[in-house]
């Protein structure tokens, strides 16, 4: 596969974009949504609420690696597949695998930031057959019951909250390892599944102060090694001027689409007073298309690198020593994208009133009409994907209101109510949408007495009693890594 997979990317390069699974023609986009499922939403409620036509896909907080987490179970993959199902459309799933072990760990310690990582390295650890037998089976049964799929690994794998980011070099290894298996195990699927680098928004990298931040005090040889790829400005250090996306690109050959989270439009300004973003504004205008670009004057803001430059576009990019990291022209998702509303304080008491008088619907279309348009899809036609982010909740000092397409259904009588002026944004959004005839939903199909049963057998995890630690335990030796040239 390896052979086969450069001759075919280079041979399409710069010839026809829509080339890609799942790529949308020139001048297209799909557009879907991050539903809360949690607060009893469902795709067949947000595509009534958006009151037009089907979204093209959706996704949820589930983890299709099976892992337990407080946040999801081996049953969330079904009940997900089967309220995509419920739609009566082809939509696609977009599913997410959180390697939540980190990539080195075999016994439950964090190896990568202890002296074991030196023995480690000395092997080459990998998933078993099995279990990426058993998530490859899981993906063709989906792609069967008739929808395709977007499946991100290890996403924001640059960020500094996860046990698996912002080592470089174990990722890029147990990336390569599971997309060359999971595509050939998809046989005649493969062409409906794409696999997405998800690396988080440059801005503010590399995010110091985080629970797994790099630790630049490790001395030991595997963390010396990921510093040498991380410090991309050869200063010796980890700092802002490094590159937050390049040191983690897998490469061309094992990548079909790439995303960035421009999770965006808290405010104006932040307010050290209260500890947190809290002012209603409407979003400064070209600050979407700003993310894309990055800003070297301001990478704490917009991030250092131009995304779109390297990845997207037919300029594509280089490393420092001058070898072409990515050739460019990959269709690219923005998987989560939202403009706040902040509505009230968490806790309200001795707070003044919330900064900012732009109404609900003006932070929404002061957002969201920066991309939409026709202009700015002719200016990055490889912006070929845009999710919004359907949450209603708590961050930092204030409740924050981040949806497009109207309140979610909430049980709970308690939780504040402004269901008026939240699908009035959706009104406005879907009459809005309705002027765009570059955006592409799903197919209406009929609905399927078997559909239940078709997702019934999709279970999460059903290879090593739903302990996936196995995939994360991939670990590639130094020297290995290096002489390979997987690594620029």
């Amino acid at each position: 596969m390896k052979a086969v997979w450069p001759i075919f990317l280079s041979a399409i390069a710069g010839v026809t974009l829509a080339t890609a699974p799942l790529e949308p023609p020139a001048g297209k986009l799909l557009f879907g949504a991050w539903y809360d499922r949690n607060n009893s939403d469902t795709p067949s409620d947000v595509n009534t609420r958006f009151n037009y036509k089907p979204l093209s896909f959706f996704q949820t907080d589930i983890d299709f690696s099976g892992v337990v987490k407080p946040w999801t179970a081996p049953t969330i993959t079904t009940q997900f597949l089967q309220q995509l199902e419920d739609t009566n459309t082809d939509a696609i799933a977009f599913l997410t695998v959180y390697p939540f072990q980190g990539f080195a760990n075999i016994t439950g310690s964090n190896f990568k930031n202890t002296f074991i990582a030196v023995f480690l390295t000395q092997h080459v650890f990998k998933l078993s057959d099995a279990q990426l037998a058993d998530m490859a089976q899981r993906l063709n049964d989906i792609v069967n019951a008739g929808h395709s799929v977007f499946f991100r690994f290890a996403s924001e794998m640059n960020g500094s909250w996860f046990p698996y980011g912002q080592d470089p070099i174990g990722f890029i290894s147990a990336w390569i390892r599971c997309i060359t298996y999971w595509r050939n195990a998809l046989g005649s699927n493969a062409s409906k599944v794409a696999f997405i680098w998800s690396p988080n928004s440059g801005n503010g990298y590399p995010y110091p102060d985080e629970t797994y931040s790099f630790d630049a005090n490790n001395t030991s040889p595997a963390n010396l090694a990921n510093l040498k790829v991380l410090d991309t400005n050869n200063n010796g250090k980890l700092d802002a001027e490094d590159d937050p996306y390049l040191p983690y690109y897998p490469g061309d050959d094992y990548v079909d689409w790439t995303n960035l989270m421009t999770f965006i439009a808290d405010g104006t300004e932040y307010d050290s007073t209260v500890g947190g973003w809290d002012d209603n504004s409407i979003p400064v205008s070209g600050k979407f298309e700003h993310y894309l670009n990055g800003d070297t004057t301001d990478p704490e803001t917009y991030g250092y690198a131009p995304f779109y430059t390297y990845f997207a576009s037919s300029t594509g990019s280089k490393n420092s020593n001058g070898t072409v990291v990515s050739a460019g022209s990959k269709p690219l998702i923005i998987s989560e994208t939202a403009a706040t509303y902040h509505f009230a304080w968490i806790d309200p008491i001795g707070k003044p009133a919330i900064k900012g008088n732009a109404t609900r619907l003006e932070i929404k279309q002061g957002w969201y009409e920066q991309f939409l348009t026709a202009d700015f899809i002719s200016n990055y036609p490889q912006m070929k994907a845009v999710s919004t982010f359907e949450f209603i909740k708590s961050e930092e000092v204030t409740w924050r209101d981040f949806t497009v397409f109207g309140m979610a259904p909430d049980p709970d009588p308690t939780s504040p109510n402004f269901t008026a002026d939240a699908n009035g944004v959706a009104a406005a959004i879907s009459a809005y949408a309705q002027s765009l005839d570059f955006i592409t939903y799903a197919n209406v199909t009929s609905s399927s007495s078997s559909s239940a049963g078709s997702f019934s057998t999709v279970k999460s995890g059903a290879v090593g009693g739903n302990d996936f630690s196995g995939l994360f335990a991939i670990f590639v030796s130094l020297g290995t890594v290096f002489l390979s040239g997987l690594i620029f």
